[in-house]
């Protein structure tokens, strides 16, 4: 027959410290572990925004560059020439060409461009008689 072996005391206190010991180091490795992600994580972010601010200078540039081609084309002289690169024989209205209108769609009077209108044509301008059609 076994005889009863009593575990002594001071066994049980040196496992205790080493169930305590595995604890903190398994915590510690837990926290390496998700520190390790973590960094990863953020460094993945990094580098999305940099990539998404480079392609934003890209854009910007490239604006400034459309913007700047667009000034250029609506100079006089472009205009002109895009004109007549179509077959268009127009220019651009002159200052005795404009005539400003109220709200009932007859002339300001006293306007120069509406004078010299009805000295060349004996006509008079087009009013508005209020009928839409």
């Amino acid at each position: 027959m076994r005889k009863n072996r009593k575990i002594p005391k001071r066994m049980s206190v040196l496992t205790r410290t080493t169930a305590r010991f595995g604890a903190i180091i398994g915590i510690l490795f837990v926290m390496v572990i998700i520190n390790i992600l973590a960094t990863s994580s953020c460094q993945q972010i990094l580098k999305s925004i940099g990539q998404r601010e480079r392609e934003l200078a890209k854009l910007e540039d490239s604006l400034n560059r459309e913007e700047t081609r667009w000034e250029t084309m609506k100079t006089p002289e472009k205009i002109d020439s895009a004109l007549l690169r179509h077959g268009l024989a127009m220019r651009p209205p002159r200052a005795e060409q404009n005539v400003s209108m109220k709200a009932d769609g007859t002339p300001y009077l006293g306007q120069h461009s509406v004078a010299q209108a009805r000295k060349r044509s004996g006509l008079k301008t087009a009013k508005y008689n209020g009928r839409i059609r």
